[in-house]
């Protein structure tokens, strides 16, 4: 599930904003893991 697409972004931005992209892609990925586990358990019910 991705929200949306900041390659464009990742591709053409200088190396310290390609890093700050990088880390908030991270964090979203982190968090649609744990969103779909919490509904993976919910479903389960």
């Amino acid at each position: 599930m991705k929200l949306f697409d900041l390659s464009y972004f990742k591709e053409k931005c200088p190396i310290e904003a390609r890093n700050y992209f990088k880390q908030i892609i991270e964090k979203l990925e982190k968090l649609e893991k744990r969103i779909d586990s919490i509904d993976q358990k919910i479903t389960k019910f």
